[in-house]
């Protein structure tokens, strides 16, 4: 194989959809996508990135606090990821959930994700695949909801017919942690007792979370380096 053969097949093509291709996703869908990608799923990343917390030292102690001022020990500095709490541990109202919903389904067959309008998508993962979505600004509510389900199935079975015939697993509801913009920022608080509190805050991703998770918690490891070793003061 020479290289730039080679090379052909690593670098894509931008090219309009052939009429094989357009037959995947039936219908008049304003704009789309389908493509592979990596995957990583919260439910099995999470449980990894604690034990490699734990591993290398890191303490664990559970506690539900209200406000910043629950907090009795002193700390150098904290790193807030309440994500939807902050509204009410750190008063900022700027933060909203966005409600979401989907399918899980047994699927193998789907080896792409696909993403259309109206919040459409597709995404193939470990054990299932993912059948979404909705946005709801502002919606509380972790109930399913009959009437996103009936709409979310039909648009998905829409974009790929073979949808029809796949057993359903489970039905999920989350509420995104959504802030205009991401808050990734030092913040020194006094609280009511008088007490000096360093933070650094880094939530509000709303639904893209594990996407951007990476740059943001290096950005968030940057402001507290910053704060131990110039041991900002108010």
């Amino acid at each position: 194989m020479t290289r730039n053969h080679y090379m052909e097949k690593l670098v894509p093509v931008y090219r309009s959809a052939t009429e094989e291709e357009l037959k995947l996703c039936n219908g008049n869908w304003k704009y789309g996508a389908f493509f592979t990608t990596v995957l990583t799923e919260s439910k099995r990343f999470l449980p990894y990135a604690m034990r490699k917390f734990k591993a290398n030292g890191g303490l664990v102690y559970p506690k539900h606090i209200d406000t910043i001022s629950d907090l009795k020990q002193d700390y150098d500095v904290i790193i807030n990821c309440s994500g939807l709490g902050a509204k009410h541990i750190f008063s900022d109202y700027k933060v909203v959930p966005i409600r979401g919903q989907v399918f899980k389904v047994k699927a193998p067959w789907i080896k792409m994700a696909f993403y259309g309008d109206l919040d459409t998508y597709i995404i193939p993962g470990f054990e299932s695949v993912t059948l979404g979505g909705c946005r709801q600004y502002e919606s509380y509510s972790m109930e399913v909801s009959k009437y996103d389900s009936q709409a979310i199935h039909e648009r998905c079975c829409k974009m790929l017919p073979s949808l029809k015939d796949a057993e359903i697993v489970t039905e999920a509801v989350g509420l995104r942690p959504h802030r205009d913009v991401v808050r990734v920022e030092k913040e020194f608080i006094t609280t009511t007792s008088g007490k000096a509190i360093r933070v650094v805050h880094n939530y509000g991703h709303g639904g893209y979370g594990v996407t951007t998770a990476p740059g943001t918690a290096k950005h968030a490891v940057k402001l507290v380096r910053e704060i131990l070793s110039t041991n900002s003061k108010l």
